[in-house]
Parts: structure tokens; C-alpha cells; sequence
């Protein structure tokens, strides 16, 4: 053990910081691998068929056969009031759209008909 000692206290500090990672990387797989061996091995135990449940068979009996008369069906008792509408959608606008004119950027044309793009000039 003195020898890792030694060997860890000549390493530079980010060198410990490394190893140190490393280290714990490598315990952590360790860890993680023996959990997978273990469930490995204990599945079969934990998956083992139970033992077989016993049938019992029961002899029907014939019940003798009875004739319903048809009855008369219920009938909906509807309410005496009329119900209050409830809103199922959003209200309706009170304000009329205006036929007011927008103003639409157009593009002049050239005696040819190509496009003008307008261009800025700087000035110092």
C-alpha cells in the first residue's frame, strides 16, 4: 500500500484527478456488474414454475325454464323547465370588419418590366 502511496503523491495534481476518476469508474462497473451476475444466477429461482393448481370440475345442474312476460319499457321522465344554453364556443365578435384600404409596398418596373429594388446610399 505504501507503494501506490508513494507512487499517487508523485503524480501532478491533475494526474490524481484523473486517476482518481478512473478509479471510481472502474469500481462502479465492478458494482454494476456483479448486481447483473447476481440476477442472472437468482432469475431461475425467482422464475421457477409454481406447483400445478388442482381442477375441480362441477356438475351442472338443469334449473327449470322460466317464460318472462314482456313488460311495458320505463318511460324518461323529461324535465318541466327549459334548460339554460351553455356556451360551446367562443363568443361572436359585436365589431364589423371595415373595409378600410391598406397600404401594400408594390415594386416599380422598368421599361423592360424587371423590378426596381430600391437601394440605400450611405452618406458620411
Amino acid at each position: 500500500m505504501s507503494r501506490l502511496r508513494i507512487w499517487f503523491d508523485a503524480l501532478s495534481q491533475r494526474q490524481q484527478w484523473a486517476v482518481g476518476c478512473t478509479g471510481t469508474i472502474l469500481i462502479v462497473t465492478a458494482c454494476l456488474y456483479s448486481l447483473g451476475l447476481i440476477s442472472f444466477f437468482a432469475r431461475p429461482a425467482l422464475l421457477a414454475t409454481p406447483p400445478a393448481a388442482t381442477v375441480v370440475f362441477q356438475i351442472p345442474t338443469i334449473a327449470p325454464r322460466t317464460v318472462a312476460a314482456p313488460t311495458v319499457p320505463p318511460t324518461l321522465n323529461l324535465p318541466a323547465s327549459t334548460l339554460v344554453a351553455t356556451p360551446t364556443q367562443a363568443p361572436i365578435p359585436t365589431r364589423a370588419p371595415t373595409n378600410t384600404p391598406t397600404i401594400t409596398p408594390t415594386l416599380e418596373l422598368d421599361a423592360n418590366g424587371t423590378p426596381i429594388f430600391p437601394t440605400l446610399t450611405l452618406t458620411p
